[in-house]
C-alpha cells in the first residue's frame, strides 16, 4: 500500500491501509475536537453504526443516516475507542487518548480530521482485526495532538496477517421443517375425590425488627483552573458512596456515583 505524506505546521497526513488522518486548524480549549469522516468502499452509509466508548462504557453512538462527516468533542483526560461497523464489511476502530500535560488544557488544540474507510469482507470469508488500526495521542515533540506512528506501524502488520488468513464465514442453517403433531388420544381419568382438608395450624409471624438507618454526608469542593469539582461522601449504615459533580467553564456539567455516570436528578436526590 502506498504511503502519502504532506507536511503541514506540526501535522502530517498519513494513509495506511485505508486509514487516513488530516489535520486542520480550529481551536477549542478543554476539549479535543475530531472531524470524523466515514468512507465505505463500493457502498453507501446504510446500516453503518459508529460507537464511541470511554473506559469500556458507551460515550456516544452515531447513525450516519446518509451523512459522512461528524464533529466529535472528546473530553480531556480519557481514553476513547471509535468503532465503525457495517454488515459484510471489515470492522475498524481507532484509539483517541486525550491525556495532556499539566497546564496544557488552558491553551488551544488543533482540530483533527480522521477518515476511516471500511473495506468489503472477502467472498464467503471473514476478516477480523485483533486491534485498532490507528491511534491519536498528545505528542510532547509537536506540543499538540499527533499520530502515534509506532502504533500505526504495528497495526499495519496486524492487518496484513489478518487479511492473509481470513476465516470461513459462518453458515446460517435454515430452520428445520415443521413437525406434524400427533393426534391426542383422550384418556379418561378416574374420578378424583379429595380428602377432607385438615385445618392448618396458626403460626404467629414474628414481629419484624426495624433497625434505624444511619446516614452521614461530607462535602468538599476542589477548584482547578476552569474546573470546579464538588465531592460528596454519603455513608449509609457504614457503607460509603462517593458522588462527584464536575462543572467546566465551557458549560459542561457531569455527575458520577462511585466513578459511573449518573443524572443530575439522581445526584441531587441521593445527596440531599
Amino acid at each position: 500500500m502506498q504511503v502519502i505524506s504532506k507536511i503541514y505546521p506540526f501535522k502530517a497526513i498519513l494513509v495506511l491501509f485505508a486509514f487516513v488522518f488530516f489535520a486542520s486548524v480550529e481551536v477549542r480549549a478543554q476539549v479535543f475536537t475530531v472531524k470524523l469522516i466515514v468512507d465505505i468502499e463500493k457502498g453507501d452509509l446504510s446500516n453503518v453504526w459508529i460507537t464511541i466508548t470511554k473506559g469500556g462504557a458507551t460515550y456516544r453512538t452515531i447513525n450516519p443516516n446518509g451523512k459522512s462527516k461528524f464533529n466529535v468533542d472528546f473530553e480531556l483526560g480519557g481514553d476513547y475507542l471509535i468503532t465503525v461497523t457495517k454488515p459484510n464489511y471489515i470492522t475498524k476502530s481507532v484509539i483517541v487518548s486525550t491525556d495532556v500535560p499539566a497546564g496544557r488544557a488552558d491553551n488551544e488544540f488543533a482540530k483533527f480530521s480522521a477518515t476511516i474507510e471500511l473495506s468489503k469482507q472477502p467472498e464467503g470469508q471473514e476478516v477480523t482485526y485483533t486491534q485498532p488500526v490507528g491511534k491519536i495521542k498528545y505528542s510532547y515533540t509537536a506540543g499538540d495532538f499527533d499520530y502515534d506512528t509506532e502504533y500505526i506501524s504495528q497495526a499495519k502488520e496486524m492487518q496484513k496477517k489478518a487479511e492473509a488468513a481470513p476465516k470461513p464465514k459462518p453458515k446460517v442453517e435454515p430452520p428445520p421443517p415443521p413437525v406434524s403433531k400427533p393426534i391426542p388420544v383422550e384418556v379418561k381419568q378416574p374420578e378424583y375425590k379429595p380428602e377432607p382438608e385438615k385445618p392448618k395450624p396458626v403460626v404467629k409471624e414474628p414481629e419484624p425488627i426495624y433497625k434505624p438507618v444511619t446516614k452521614n454526608k461530607e462535602e468538599r469542593i476542589i477548584q482547578k483552573d476552569r474546573l470546579k469539582i464538588t465531592i460528596v461522601i454519603v455513608t449509609v449504615d457504614d457503607t460509603p458512596f462517593e458522588y462527584k459533580k464536575e462543572e467546566y467553564a465551557w458549560g459542561g456539567v457531569y455527575y458520577y456515583k462511585n466513578g459511573k455516570n449518573i443524572t443530575a436528578n439522581t445526584f441531587e436526590k441521593e445527596t440531599e
